[in-house]
């Protein structure tokens, strides 16, 4: 069993989600305070966002970084406006194709995803050793019910959009 101390019962589906929604809003404000201090002084956290995938993918060209982010090129566009102004990012045109525009981090932006990555590895080294108490079968488990529950969420909001319209 997963956690001992836990009774199965009919509220289980409840008390599951009422911690959700905890760990989720702590991992918002983990987020939000992560973005306040960085080298570059206080970013949104879209903007770590953004710095963290155009670190991890060199010379991204901004469809693709908006396909990777989930947001509109033109939303994208902008937020990538406010990182060049701040000095964190550098555009430059496509030696290939004249029309795409690349994106790269500067060294400012560069020391700011660095320290992004080693929190995040900080992170998640913790979470791996809270997992080490469980056995594979166990952390094979959970992954699987997180993947229906994340499966069910999306049902759930696809539901929702089709009765909007």
């Amino acid at each position: 069993m997963l956690f001992n101390n836990v009774i199965m019962n009919e509220n289980n589906g409840k008390k599951f989600m009422e911690i959700m929604k905890r760990i989720v809003t702590k991992t918002h404000e983990l987020s939000k305070h992560a973005s306040e201090s960085t080298p570059a002084g206080n970013l949104s956290s879209s903007e770590v966002s953004l710095i963290i995938l155009i670190g991890q993918h060199e010379n991204l060209k901004v469809t693709d970084l908006a396909a990777r982010y989930g947001a509109t090129k033109g939303a994208i566009s902008t937020m990538v406006k406010n990182l060049v102004n701040k000095g964190l990012v550098r555009k430059c045109r496509s030696s290939e194709n004249e029309r795409e525009v690349l994106l790269s981090l500067t060294e400012l932006g560069v020391s700011v995803y660095e320290e992004k990555e080693r929190h995040s590895q900080n992170l998640y080294q913790d979470i791996d050793d809270h997992l080490g108490i469980l056995t594979p079968g166990q952390v094979n488990s959970l992954f699987k019910m997180l993947h229906a529950l994340e499966a069910h969420i999306d049902e759930h909001i696809e539901e929702h959009l089709r009765d909007l319209k």
